[in-house]
């Protein structure tokens, strides 16, 4: 028997800085938190772009290697302390779905 594949979880998620007198350090703490993410054993993929007309506004986009990849980048001590500081806010996020696969 052999272990069924893992379909790919996509997500794009929309935040939104808190304090704009932050916003560097919001830049530079985004900037730790993919790093961290990226390495993470089940991130497929983890961007992070800022908004050209809004500053402080931030796109993500995110693949995992099943749901419980995003459930364990939520556990992960490098979420959990970005998190903590209190910089953003979610506004929106999305599943998506690859047209092809």
């Amino acid at each position: 028997m052999g272990m069924d594949k893992v379909e790919p979880y996509h997500l794009s998620a929309r935040i939104q800085l808190t304090d704009l007198e932050r916003l560097e350090e919001t830049r530079h703490e985004l900037k730790k938190l993919q790093i961290a993410t990226e390495a993470e054993p089940k991130c497929i993929q983890f961007r992070i772009f800022e908004d050209v007309k809004e500053p402080g506004t931030f796109v993500l986009w995110e693949s995992w290697i099943g749901r419980e990849g995003l459930d364990e980048h939520y556990s992960a001590e490098h979420t959990r302390r970005y998190f903590a500081l209190g910089l953003t806010e979610i506004v929106s996020v999305d599943e998506v779905e690859a047209l092809l696969r």
